[in-house]
């Protein structure tokens, strides 16, 4: 049984926002949306979670459909919604500890992952 609160594999979540007006992570849109398909050990004590983008986005030379989310706030829980750190992958990251595992491109620093009804 799911906790309502807690954010959980196969969640469908929707990503937005970011430091900047416009951000480069984005390329214009005002969303982007994909499902919870892993967490895997994180930067800190919390895990992180794994995102299969709906379709495949391009920043800093890196084009792929895998997000990887961190927590951005110190005490902060995987809920419906909240502020996250956004790592864009072209690959899926292994289930390591971060310092350990292949990284991706750090997009973003503020992203704002609300899940969606099912």
């Amino acid at each position: 049984m799911r906790h309502p609160e807690s954010l959980q594999i196969g969640d469908l979540v929707q990503l937005s926002g970011g430091y900047s007006f416009g951000p480069e992570w984005l390329a214009g849109a005002a969303s982007v949306q994909g499902s919870v398909v892993a967490f895997i050990p994180g930067q800190n004590e919390l895990q992180a979670a794994v995102i299969k983008l709906r379709r495949a986005i391009t920043c800093k030379n890196v084009t792929g459909d895998i997000l990887v989310l961190e927590l951005r706030y110190v005490g902060a829980i995987w809920e419906p919604s909240g502020t996250v750190h956004v790592e864009l992958c072209d690959f899926t990251p292994e289930a390591k500890p971060w310092r350990d595992r292949n990284k991706g491109e750090w997009v973003e620093s503020h992203a704002t992952y609300e899940r969606l009804a099912a």
